[in-house]
Order: structure tokens, then sequence, then C-alpha cells
């Protein structure tokens, strides 16, 4: 979330990247574009533990690097953008007065870290903020909070031209109420409203591992960040030797901040298996949206509570199917060498995608990537290799006996 002490022209094309460590801390580095009439604070609440201390917050300067996300974005994929969204303003009170909390310099900033909302009034006065919004956000009342002092763009003679600017990443360290979450701020608090909705136009990345990065299902780097990003100047920010993870989130959204939890319950031994026939890769992306309906929110709903008895469906029960059915099915062992297939709907297809595959006939040696799914599982991943490729029919049956393997697995 941010909260601004004054009113703001524009904020639009918010980055915000995230990087656990294994000690319990999250990294976290946060950019905008912004217009801005005066010298402002802005606040974003952070989950610490109840009772941290004032030094419990480790500021980190990145006026050095103020292309860091510019350069964290190259790893990607060029098909990401986004587009200004409305302004997002705030406001908060001060608590009865106590010893004063240290203010840092942070390149273009200054910063400090506020333990508690009522330690606002230990705050230097350039950052207190008007009363008034406290009892909307009980959401984060127990929270700390990292406070920025902004500066406004010099305009040209006679106050006019644009105050756009676009300030270099604000960073910082921080501990973690719940080490096994990645949060990123992203509740709006507009004119000291809270509303249900809010516009976003987001950029959020992160680096995550085990069983998060290995069912999270955002966009991948391309390569190892230390290829694009670097490293010395990112001051421990990012680690070179792994990629990274992206979503944009933009346009009407739910307005809360957003957090990355892994489904409990899984190993990573639990998300894939290969046999000698076939192999499966358990997918739970839907585990991490919040924003399904309909008939989506039972796939969130299994991915979050019930993976535990889909990976044991995937590795015992195909292990199950693969031995009743080989003969039945032409099923043979799974080698790298065989011609890669994928259905397309209900119809084969040879090659990996769409984009590059084509119709297919049945017979001859082959590897197939099914993908089923049912009312309650989102599509799982499930490879046979094939002495000799089914037919239409055959394909129905698989796919149903596939179906049904996953519905009684939740039931």
């Amino acid at each position: 979330m941010c909260c601004f002490s004054r009113p703001v022209r524009f904020v639009g094309k918010t980055r915000i990247f995230a990087r656990g460590l294994p000690e319990g801390d999250q990294l976290l580095a946060y950019a905008m574009d912004l217009d801005i009439d005066e010298e402002l604070a802005m606040v974003l609440p952070i989950p610490v533990p109840q009772g941290s201390a004032d030094d419990s917050v480790t500021f980190v300067d990145l006026q050095g690097y103020a292309s860091f996300f510019e350069d964290l974005e190259s790893a990607f994929p060029p098909d990401y953008s986004t587009s200004p969204q409305p302004k997002s303003r705030g406001l908060m009170r001060s608590a009865p007065a106590k010893p004063k909390l240290v203010v840092h310099d942070v390149g273009l900033f200054e910063a400090s870290f506020v333990p508690t909302r009522e330690d606002f009034s230990r705050l230097d006065a350039r950052f207190r903020l008007p009363e008034g919004v406290w009892e909307k956000l009980p959401r984060v009342a127990s929270f700390g909070f990292a406070v920025f002092r902004l500066k406004p763009k010099k305009r040209g003679f006679l106050g006019l031209g644009s105050g756009m600017q676009s300030v270099h990443p604000m960073a910082f360290r921080f501990p973690r109420r719940d080490p096994s979450a990645l949060f990123f701020p992203t509740l709006h608090v507009h004119d000291g409203e809270v509303e249900a909705t809010a516009a976003f136009d987001h950029g959020l990345y992160c680096q995550a591992d085990g069983v998060l990065g290995a069912t999270l299902g955002w966009a991948t780097s391309d390569s190892p960040l230390g290829e694009s990003v670097a490293v010395d100047r990112a001051r421990g920010l990012v680690d070179g030797a792994r990629g990274a993870f992206r979503l944009g989130l933009n346009g009407a959204r739910p307005n809360e901040d957003f957090v990355l939890r892994a489904p409990a319950g899984l190993a990573l031994d639990d998300l894939s298996g290969r046999e000698e026939c076939h192999a499966f890769r358990l997918m739970a992306t839907y585990a991490y949206d919040d924003t399904v309906h309909n008939a989506r929110v039972a796939w969130r709903d299994t991915a979050r509570t019930k993976l535990p008895a889909l990976a044991i469906a995937l590795r015992e029960g195909l292990r199950a199917l693969v031995a009743e059915r080989r003969a039945e099915w032409h099923l043979a062992p799974l080698r790298d060498g065989l011609p890669a297939h994928f259905m397309n709907g209900p119809q084969l297809w040879t090659g990996t995608t769409y984009m590059d595959g084509a119709p297919a006939s049945p017979g001859g040696p082959g590897r197939l990537v099914m993908r089923p799914f049912t009312d309650h599982v989102e599509p799982q991943e499930v490879t046979f290799g094939f002495a000799a490729l089914p037919d239409r029919a055959r394909l129905d049956e698989i796919s149903a006996t596939l179906r049904a393997l996953l519905e009684r697995a939740v039931a």
C-alpha cells in the first residue's frame, strides 16, 4: 500500500520487486512515476513482526542504479506493457510523543522506519501525516511503516511545464511476520478513502524458490538475472544466478495488498514425477489468483486446499493406470527421442504448441502431452509414451479416464 501526506497530481507505472531470504527477511524495491507540487511523504505499510525494533528495517540506496527496473524488465520476453492509471493518495495520523526516530539519507530520499502507527509522533515533523484514515485501515493496524520523503520536480519558468518524474527505486530489507510469504504493498488509498476496488498500473517482479517458485505460473525470465541486471549496483537485491518471475496487474482489481504464499502440505518432490511410460507435473497457478470468478473459484480452492491429495492421485493413480492399461493403450517407454505431440482441444497435433504445430494422424510412435482438467481441478500436465499414437475414440477414452482420476482425488 502507498499513502501520501499531500495531494498528488498523478501516480502510475508502479513497479515492485520482492525476494525472500533464507533467514526470514524480505527484500523489496518500489518505483513509480509521479507528479507532485510540493514536498510530501510516502508511506508503505509492511507486515513486520510485532515488537520490531527501530533498526529492524535496513534501507538500500539505489540512487546509482535508477535503471534497476528497466534492466530487470529486459530479462523477460518483450510482451509486457502498462498504461497510466489514476493516482493514489493517502493520509495517516500521529501518536503520543516519544524519542525521535532515525532519518536515513537513501539516495535522493530521506527515509525512516516507523515500528507501529503510534510511533508516527516520533518521526520528524516533515513526515507526519494528518489524522483520518487509521479507522478505515484496520488491516494494517499492527504493521510497521517504511516512510520516504519525496520532492517535486522543478518546473519551468512561471511554474509551467510537466512535473512528471520517474523516481529512482526505493528499496529496503525487512523482517517478515510470515517467512513463507512474499509481500507486495499494492493497497491504494485515494484522498483518505479506502475503496473496495482500485485502478491498478503495477508490474510485480520476484525471485521465488521451493514450492512457490515451482507452482507460481507467472511469466519467467529468459535467463538468470545476472545477464541483464548489474548485480553489484543492485546492492544485494537480486540473486544473479537465478531467474525471476513477472506479473502485470492492470485495470480494476480488489483494493488490497498482494501476498504470495505457497500451498501448504507439499514438498518439491510432490510436484512432478517420471516413470517408464509416463510423467506428470502438478499445476497450481490458481492458488495465487484472488480475482477468479464463477467456475474458476473451484480451481482456486482446490489449488489452495487439496493439492496434497491431487499430488498423490497423479503419482500413485497414474502408476496404477499405466500398469492396467499399458497394453490396451499401446503405451511405450517415454524416451526423449520420441516425436513430440500435444492435444489441441480434442485433436492430436504434432509439435509443442499450436504456434509451431499441425494436426497429426494416429499410429506410429510418439510422446503426447495431455492437460486434463475438470470443474474442480485446473489443467494438469500428463505425458505418455506411445508405441502407436491413439485415434480420436481412444483419445476421448484416455481423457475421460484422466478427468475421473482428478475428480476422485478432490472429491
